[in-house]
């Protein structure tokens, strides 16, 4: 599916691209790489099999991300963020602030500011527009290389080579080497993210700390390297600057968030099969080989629940409940319970209380709809 996409979505927009005006027809508007951004999305929601329509994941996310581009005085432009189910360490920005991030970049985030990290990256990548200078001053007619660009960094996720069938199809491959950010870009990136880091309150270190594991990883395994040293060239010289800058900030230390820990346990419920998932979970609580309680308990009711033990799963969440942990996905959880045990006026009281509670959540509102 992801190959018919890339064929035709080139094609597709070059006749539906937004007119400019005269004006623009030296450079890449703002508005122009939105336009393009929101379609490219449109299209991943609706052919990409990979990607992730849960409202919980998305919602986190989105606060996580919109929290860091906040502190950003350059971020003139609204950022959405989504999420692709794949095990593959990679995060991507495309046209307009839409960035994508892979599951397993956020399972494989030790920490909540280091998944913060590099999504601070990839929003001062969009705040300084380095795909829309890629591309340099063009005309209008022009304008699907910019396009071709941000599909061959969606395609890199899988493969170099399907990342080159991107570029040819988008009549593009004149541009290629431009499909990695350069030097100074990765630098540049690498500072103001630091900043949105620390601005949002974050700990700095866990950026470089990431960054340094990435680096490891793909020193062991050359031919098969995650895909975001792909399309976001590591070096040296990248660590060694991001650990001079963070010499000169005051270290703090920061707790994850609850949602954090939750949205990273729903993420590991839903992997693989659904018995696996809860002996993994079973074998961590019995054997105290955890972080937090609260995301093993809440990871074990939710395979529970999977693996079609509903009773099973509600003595979780009454553990759960327990340790006295407040979340909107605890709420949708024990409604989602109650529903699978038939106790379907329970679950509307839960959630119509819960709505209240928590009222920006859009998981709560779609468990009330259905």
């Amino acid at each position: 599916m992801l190959i018919f996409l890339l064929c035709w979505i080139p094609v597709a927009l070059a006749d539906g691209l937004p007119d400019l005006g005269e004006a623009a027809q030296s450079d890449f508007s703002p508005h122009a790489e939105r336009k393009i951004g929101e379609r490219i999305l449109h299209d991943i929601r609706l052919h990409e099999p990979a990607y992730l329509d849960d409202p919980e994941v998305g919602d986190y996310l989105n606060r996580l991300g919109k929290h860091l581009a906040s502190q950003s005085e350059e971020a003139r432009q609204e950022f959405n963020f989504f999420v692709l189910r794949d095990p593959t360490l990679n995060a991507f920005a495309m046209p307009g602030g839409y960035i994508g991030v892979h599951t397993g970049l956020i399972l494989a985030a030790r920490s909540e500011s280091e998944l913060a990290g590099v999504l601070a990256h990839e929003i001062s990548h969009v705040t300084q527009r380095h795909l829309a200078r890629l591309l340099g001053k063009q005309n209008q007619a022009q304008m699907a290389g910019l396009l071709s660009i941000a599909l061959a960094i969606l395609a890199s996720r899988q493969s170099a080579e399907l990342a080159q069938g991107a570029l040819v199809a988008g009549q593009a491959a004149g541009v290629q080497h431009q499909l990695n950010y350069s030097r100074d870009f990765e630098q540049e990136a690498d500072r103001l993210g630091l900043q949105l880091l620390d601005k949002a309150g974050f700990d700095v270190r866990g950026m470089a700390g990431f960054f340094d594991r990435l680096q490891k990883f793909g020193r062991l395994y050359e031919n098969n390297a995650p895909g975001y040293l792909r399309t976001h060239p590591l070096t040296t010289e990248r660590l060694a600057d991001m650990e001079n800058r963070i010499r000169t900030i005051s270290y703090r230390q920061v707790p994850d968030s609850t949602d954090f820990m939750l949205v990273r346990a729903r993420l590991r419920a839903a992997e693989g099969v659904a018995r696996d998932a809860v002996t993994g979970f079973e074998s961590r609580l019995a054997q105290r080989k955890f972080m937090h309680e609260a995301e093993e308990r809440y990871g074990l009711a939710r395979a529970l629940l999977r693996a079609n033990a509903p009773r099973l799963a509600k003595k979780e969440l009454d553990e759960l409940r327990r340790l006295k942990i407040a979340s909107p996905m605890i709420e949708t959880l024990a409604a989602e319970i109650l529903v699978a045990l038939e106790e379907s006026t329970g679950a509307l009281k839960i959630l119509k209380e819960a709505r209240v509670r928590y009222p920006q959540s859009r998981a709560i509102v779609y468990a009330l709809v259905e």
